[in-house]
């Protein structure tokens, strides 16, 4: 090892044990990444991201700071309720209810495109305690299908609003809910691995190691150590056909530097949910190709999984995304797989809405 790579190496771990520790003196925690904000609080984009606490009291509130088009969940002890956030900052009521000891967890619905939400203070009538972290850990890479976008929409044939899209029904919270797992989601809507459906932002090539998808702020990698890594990319690249070899070379150059970062997790390159025909099959064969081609360095904890969905009434959300149905089933088959490969059990006691919806589909 050279001493420039070292230098950076040892940088690094100061940097994740830095956050750690300032996660840590915080009263509330805070869930998939984030970024500091100046004079306290942190910013937000990808979605599922948020913050959890115990509150000894009747009430929470929070200063917000947002576009004004972001929506979040509230869930107070099991029961979710959404918000709507205006534009400019505001303070939200974010429970106000009977005394006692209350779990609260808030999170964001919305996608990246959205914008930055920024939590500027957030204050109870009683004390307010971070949650534990979990033991068990899982990281997702993908776009619109892994985000949730549409995915409470009655069919494909509606249009997309901020509404409809809800990351805690979609397949990553679903399969982290069952297995109470923490869970960061780095999703984008709309973009590639190394081809996005349309504009001119970085493709997940460069965000998916960012603190937020519009940040020049590198995440500090060894501040999450994920046991389950799944990558769900190739709808936006191969949309307007064939990408070619530069995402093969992309695809598995993740998977190498994913391993070379988390030596033990468990890999999985996943397909479906939302492609069909030529584009399909030829997504398929680059995201098996790669995963193979990573086998064949001898890594046997890297793993493809095809989501292959069934016809149902709510297989498909708005602008022909995966809807309720779909998710359930993509979450069913990865949970089959983690179960498997780790030996996770799904709990048996659903603690939350979306567990309870994982575990009434089995």
């Amino acid at each position: 090892m050279t001493m420039r790579i070292l230098i950076r190496f040892i940088s690094a771990l100061a940097l994740s044990a830095s956050l750690a520790g300032a996660a840590h003196a915080q009263n509330y925690r805070v869930l998939g990444r984030s970024e500091p904000v100046a004079n306290g609080g942190f910013a937000i984009q990808w979605p599922g991201s948020g913050f959890e606490v115990t509150l000894t009291g009747s009430k929470l509130t929070a200063q917000i700071e947002d576009w004004g088009a972001n929506w979040l969940n509230i869930e107070v002890d099991g029961n979710v309720t959404q918000l709507a956030l205006k534009e400019g900052s505001w303070e939200y009521t974010l429970f106000d209810g009977p005394t006692g000891q209350h779990t609260i967890k808030v999170t964001r619905r919305t996608g990246t495109p959205v914008g930055v939400t920024r939590f500027l203070d957030i204050s109870g009538d009683g004390p307010i305690l971070p949650t534990e972290d979990r033991t068990r850990r899982i990281l997702v890479i993908g776009d619109s299908v892994t985000s949730g976008y549409g995915i409470e929409g009655e069919s494909q044939f509606c249009a997309y609003s901020h509404a409809t899209q809800n990351h805690d029904l979609a397949y990553p919270a679903l399969t982290a809910a069952a297995f109470n797992a923490d869970l960061h989601t780095i999703a984008a809507d709309g973009r590639g691995l190394v081809r996005n459906f349309s504009g001119d932002d970085p493709t997940m090539s460069e965000a998916a190691w960012r603190e937020l998808p519009g940040s020049t702020v590198n995440w500090a990698r060894l501040a999450y150590r994920p046991q389950v890594i799944i990558i769900n990319l190739g709808s936006a690249d191969f949309a307007a056909g064939d990408p070619g070899d530069g995402f093969d070379a992309a695809y598995v150059g993740m998977l190498a530097t994913l391993r070379q970062t988390y030596p033990q997790a468990e890999i999985y390159g996943a397909i479906g949910g939302m492609l069909h025909g030529d584009a399909y099959a030829a997504a398929r064969n680059s995201v098996l190709g790669a995963v193979n081609t990573r086998r064949d360095t001898g890594d046997t904890k890297v793993h493809f999984i095809e989501f292959s969905l069934e016809s149902s009434p709510r297989r498909f959300g708005c602008d022909w995304h995966p809807g309720l149905d779909a998710h359930r089933q993509m979450a069913l088959k990865l949970a089959s797989a983690i179960t498997r490969d780790l030996g996770w059990k799904p709990s048996r006691t659903p603690a939350t809405p979306a567990e309870e919806v994982l575990l009434s589909a089995r």
